[in-house]
């Protein structure tokens, strides 16, 4: 795999976790009457990683007619033009890419606070 492909693999992967990580965050803030402010952010990175997953999913397909499944907890079985093979991380590489994932989309989201 190149980099390219291996990074549009990694973000296959990771975006999912980061989307679900972002969603929870969002319904523990509802809790929290200053709360709009950090809504407001996660709405727009939600927004800019699912935007950004489409994109991906996109690329992998016709670009590099890549295919990737998960076959287990931190395992992922990748298909390509008749070659396959096994990506694996451990829970805690999953984690890490996860906070630098959200990290990045973090620092370079803008966004207007709205009414809730």
């Amino acid at each position: 795999m190149n980099e390219e492909l291996k990074q549009l693999a990694q973000d296959f992967i990771i975006l999912p976790f980061a989307v679900k990580v972002f969603e929870q965050d969002k319904i523990l803030f509802k809790k929290s009457k200053q709360s709009i402010v950090y809504q407001s952010m996660i709405d727009a990175v939600l927004e800019r990683i699912k935007k950004d997953m489409s994109a991906t999913k996109q690329k992998l397909y016709t670009k590099y007619h890549l295919d990737i499944k998960r076959i287990g907890n931190t395992t992922y079985r990748w298909n390509s033009k008749g070659n396959s093979g096994v990506i694996e991380y451990s829970s805690e590489e999953l984690k890490e890419m996860t906070n630098q994932a959200m990290k990045r989309y973090m620092k370079g989201t803008d966004f207007e606070v709205k009414d809730y």
